[in-house]
This record gives structure tokens, C-alpha cells and sequence, in this order.
């Protein structure tokens, strides 16, 4: 299992695109994650796309990333969405819904574009 989680950030205008270099979001990594976000939103960087495709595993602390996520940049007047979900990540998203309040995107390219 990939114990390793490298968070890569790029700036496009005024998104910033915030790659996990990781296989799984868990228990073992969610606060290192959450603490990255919260450290981007309190620069002043609020329009945040998360980047997931190196991502093949999330359990329940990795949906409240996404939740910290979505919460952290709304609460900032910013923007939080998402692009290159693995089929096992979709399906956890899409089963609890949160497809239904968070915009995903299938590459990152797409998700500059909105």
C-alpha cells in the first residue's frame, strides 16, 4: 500500500490545481490533505480543483476530504471541484451522493474551463 502522499499544487489564473500524488486518500493521509487545503484557502487561494487520478482508493476519511474541501473554499467564496476519478473513487462518490453537490470533471483541462 502507498503510505506516501506528495501533494503538487499549480496556480492557472486565478484556480489552482492541487494534484494527489498518492494511490490512496485514508486515515493515513486525509489530515496531511486537509492542513494543504486549509494552507491554500488561507493565502487567499479559494478556487481550488482537486486532481484524483492517481488515486484508486478512498475510505470514509477520504470523503471527508472532499467535504473539508468543498466546505473550506465556499466558506472562503471560493470554488472547490474535482477531475480524473478512478472507477473505484466514481463509484464511492456517485453511491453517496456527492456527485450531486460537488462539480467533477474528466480531465483537468475541462475543469479549467468552467
Amino acid at each position: 500500500m502507498d503510505n506516501e502522499t506528495n501533494i503538487v499544487v499549480r496556480e492557472s489564473g486565478d484556480k489552482c490545481i492541487v494534484l494527489l500524488d498518492t494511490q490512496n486518500v485514508d486515515f493515513r493521509n486525509c489530515e496531511t490533505i486537509k492542513s494543504s487545503v486549509a494552507n491554500l484557502v488561507n493565502t487567499g487561494k479559494t478556487h481550488l480543483i482537486l486532481g484524483l487520478e492517481k488515486v484508486s482508493f478512498m475510505d470514509s476519511s477520504g470523503l471527508s476530504v472532499l467535504l473539508f474541501c468543498k466546505r473550506t473554499c465556499e466558506e472562503a467564496q471560493g470554488s472547490f471541484t474535482m477531475f480524473g476519478l478512478q472507477s473505484y473513487v466514481n463509484n464511492l462518490v456517485t453511491l453517496t451522493n456527492l456527485n450531486k453537490s460537488i462539480e467533477i470533471f474528466e480531465s483537468e483541462s475541462d475543469a479549467l474551463k468552467v
